[in-house]
């Protein structure tokens, strides 16, 4: 199964959770933060990561960090938005692993504070973006 498939699989359960806390976002913002490519958006690059500083530093919910996803978006001038470039990480949680967890709430939360502790080269980028 690929990542993809699994995440898709991931998704049928997600979707079906309460909201809020809407526990589907945070698996969204970490499988991109996962499988973060060139050919993405500056969007997409920075929500993902966005998502999972919000979650892992400030304590919010899937469905309060929709709420900051749609709120930035709003934002007139991208212009200034940092363009995270990829790279090369061994994660140390991923989809699959999610997945095949009995406790799937709790595996997603590690797949998002794991996900983010991986990231740690961007965490000063995106914490600031989220400040603006």
């Amino acid at each position: 199964m690929t990542c993809l498939e699994a995440f898709r699989e991931l998704s049928l359960y997600t979707l079906y959770q309460p909201v809020p806390p809407f526990i589907h976002q945070n698996a969204v913002d970490a499988y991109s933060a996962q499988h973060l490519h060139a050919d993405m958006s500056v969007i997409q690059r920075i929500f993902g990561l966005m998502g999972l500083c919000l979650a892992t530093e400030h304590g919010l919910n899937g469905y309060d960090i929709q709420l900051a996803h749609i709120a930035k978006s709003k934002d007139p001038d991208r212009s200034n938005w940092p363009l995270i470039e990829p790279q090369a990480i061994e994660f140390q949680t991923n989809v699959g692993d999610v997945l095949v967890a009995d406790d799937k709430d709790a595996a997603i939360r590690c797949w998002v504070e794991t996900t983010w502790h991986d990231w740690e080269s961007a965490h000063e980028v995106v914490r600031q973006f989220c400040a603006e």
